[in-house]
């Protein structure tokens, strides 16, 4: 069920049967020369709506586009929003969706460089004794590990052969693969004996393409698209049947505010 599709009481009915909100996140920045600027967000909405229709009910919030790309700046197309923005905009949504009646929140995203600052909106979180529960999970480009024995290229990652094979899949009319381009080695860069700068991905893959995309096809792409759709049922489904998360945040939420030790939060 899409949330933006539902009349106000239909959304009332399904906070009755305790479904999960799912907010997919994405991005919007350059994908090589082939893939278009919204792949991440168009690929992670789509498999969000598959696999509601097929999970315990679910509601699916219109998508977030917009969020943490600052690397992808020097690439035409990219629109990113400063942490503490993006922070505060999380927070409110996640808020106005359990002011709504709901008490589990599964973020999803298909933006590889969401995980960074979702650790740091899921740590903050965690200290704000919200009455509804947090999750998150990231969609896997091959949907499932076993679907790995369909990659033909060694190496994948950006724009590669997964996710060129997802989009040859859900939006072909919107790939250009006269563009494509491979990159199967990262550029050179001074030794730093382990320490890393804020350039370390982009001055490594300057072109917005880490990986092959001239083995990837539709066919691949539904077979990586159903797997990470299937994948998300059950996530989304453990999700509601979920008991330990909400029982061992009251007793954080209790335990912070009052500290002891030793910490009976095992008990």
């Amino acid at each position: 069920m899409e949330w933006i599709n539902l009349t106000s009481g239909e959304l009332k009915q399904t906070t009755r049967k305790n479904a999960v909100a799912v907010l997919p996140m994405g991005s919007i920045e350059a994908h090589a020369a082939h893939l278009p600027l919204g792949n991440d967000t168009m690929k992670v909405n789509a498999g969000c709506l598959r696999a509601a229709a097929l999970a315990e009910p679910a509601v699916v919030l219109p998508p977030l586009f917009y969020t943490e790309v600052k690397s992808m700046q020097a690439a035409p197309g990219a629109i990113t929003l400063r942490g503490r923005v993006l922070n505060d905009l999380a927070l409110d949504i996640c808020d106005e969706i359990a002011r709504n009646g709901f008490k589990k929140i599964l973020l999803v995203s298909g933006h590889g460089g969401n995980r960074h600052w979702v650790d740091y909106f899921m740590t903050e979180w965690l200290v704000l004794d919200r009455s509804y529960s947090l999750y998150f999970w990231y969609m896997p480009l091959t949907g499932k590990p076993e679907n790995q024995k369909h990659m033909e290229s060694g190496f994948d990652g950006h724009g590669g052969e997964a996710e060129t094979s997802l989009a040859l899949h859900l939006y072909p009319e919107l790939v250009k693969m006269k563009g494509a381009h491979r990159a199967l080695k990262a550029m050179p860069a001074d030794p730093l004996c382990g320490a890393v700068t804020p350039f370390a991905w982009v001055s490594a893959w300057p072109q917005a393409i880490s990986g092959d995309p001239y083995p990837s096809t539709a066919a691949k792409g539904k077979i990586f698209f159903d797997g990470a759709v299937d994948s998300l049922r059950a996530v989304i489904n453990a999700v509601r049947a979920d008991r330990s998360t909400p029982a061992f945040q009251k007793k954080f939420q209790k335990a912070r505010r009052a500290p002891t030790w030793p910490t009976k939060l095992g008990d």
